[in-house]
């Protein structure tokens, strides 16, 4: 029922695009917009109905889905009408290929997914994005081909496509999958593509990138192949490097929005380890961390894109004091990063929280390396809010003002998921 109604909503978002593009240049915009948000406050509706991990990632997803699309009518200088659809295809592909039990289903959802990141990757038509783009398209290209052998394989070894048969399958076909669909996930080392793409795209696309893609790909990963004791092995050391590397990585960066990508990095890492050790508790607030982290994440990259329109910059050693007499600036860029290391008040402190219990529970060790590779996280996110907040800046600008509502809305939201945590874990089955 879920599948045919997201299918009915994507296809729906085709034909308004359509019909969109007859329409008078100075009425796209607000009808393409109202449009798109229509369809995925249906889509949010239809996840709070799914009582399971889906319902949690379809609700992820269209918030931060309805938010790209607010704040792209002031962000986004090229054709919006395109933006609009390509962010309502990557919201509804993201949903379905963590709901579909078919591989053949899957592969072509994933496919209509990388087309959609790649468009919004090269969306300025720029040289930068033509670059990452171009890195996307042969990293993601090889993951598809990978991930393909291993559908085939299950198929030849079960003589089925069907989800369920994949435990059946060789160690051989899962280790394609685990490849494959692990490249989108950015699995450590298959992480390359990630920091560039998110520099080329739009901040808007980069918010559902960073806060759907990835970790319905690293669902998806987890779905297939996870059963397998040797995989979650193999993966275990990979995504504590991983997550060591994309922090430090971080640590260095002096843009803010490529600061946040190897965040992303690091913190898909973190789901994919606590998955990897097949700890109950760690499992269920990976889940949860997947919410928690696409909100407070893709605020700042809309954050991101407010100081870009603003300033011209997105570097912060050139934004000192930014945010200090803008108080919906200050406010969610302090929150949203000390959230992001796990402080509370917001919902990231439960679900680092718990997934961290899970690991000592697990292995002391990695217990420790999940813990130091957080602390790292602190001093980087401790520089954004410092800088853009402290000290004084006399140029105030309010031009953006839906878009930096639109961000603390969702750090808000956080905020009040953190007093209704056990509620939220009891409601999807996590």
């Amino acid at each position: 029922m879920l599948e045919e109604a997201l299918i009915n909503i994507g296809l729906c978002g085709v034909l308004l695009f359509l019909v969109v593009r007859l329409l008078p240049q100075r009425f796209r915009k607000p009808v393409s917009k109202t449009m798109a948000a229509i369809l995925l406050l249906i889509v949010l509706c239809l996840s709070l109905s799914e009582r399971s991990p889906v319902g949690l990632i379809g609700l992820t997803s269209s918030l931060i889905g309805i938010a790209a699309v607010v704040t792209g009518y002031s962000l986004i200088e090229e054709d919006v009408s395109t933006h609009n659809l390509l962010i309502l295809v990557l919201c509804v592909s993201s949903i379905l290929i963590t709901h579909t039990k078919d591989l053949v289903k899957v592969f072509l959802e994933w496919e209509i997914l990388s087309t959609a990141v790649v468009s919004l990757t090269a969306y300025h038509r720029n040289k930068e994005g033509a670059e990452a783009a171009l890195k996307y398209l042969m990293l993601c290209g090889a993951g598809t081909a990978l991930a393909l052998i291993g559908i085939i394989l299950v198929f030849i070894e079960t003589g089925s496509t069907s989800i369920h048969s994949v435990p059946s399958s060789s160690i051989l076909a899962k280790i394609f999958l685990l490849l494959g669909f692990g490249t989108e996930a950015a699995l450590f080392p298959l992480h390359f593509w990630l920091p560039d793409a998110h520099m080329a795209a739009p901040s808007t696309a980069s918010a559902v990138l960073s806060g759907v893609v990835i970790e319905s790909a690293a669902i998806l990963v987890y779905r297939l192949v996870f059963g397998e004791e040797l995989i979650r092995y193999i993966v275990l050391p990979l995504a504590l490097i991983g997550a060591f590397i994309g922090n430090l990585s971080a640590y260095k960066q002096d843009d803010l929005k490529r600061l946040l990508a190897f965040s992303s990095f690091a913190n898909v890492n973190y789901i994919l380890l606590a998955w990897a050790t097949g700890n109950n508790l760690a499992t269920v607030y990976a889940f949860l961390h997947v919410f928690a982290h696409g909100l407070l994440k893709s605020a700042l990259f809309i954050v991101s894109g407010v100081l870009l329109a603003e300033y011209g910059t997105r570097h912060l050693s050139k934004l000192y004091g930014v945010a200090s007499k803008n108080n919906v600036l200050k406010f969610t860029v302090i929150l949203a990063s000390l959230g992001l290391t796990g402080a509370p008040p917001l919902l990231t402190f439960w679900s680092e929280l718990y997934m961290g219990v899970g690991l000592f529970q697990f292995n002391v060790l990695v217990g420790l390396g999940f813990m130091f590779s957080i602390i790292i996280s602190f001093a980087y996110y401790f520089r954004i809010f410092y800088t853009l907040a402290s000290g004084s800046n006399d140029a105030v600008h309010l031009r953006h003002r839906v878009a930096l509502l639109t961000s603390f809305l969702l750090v808000l939201f956080s905020l009040v998921a953190f007093i209704f945590c056990p509620t939220i874990v009891s409601y999807f089955g996590l």
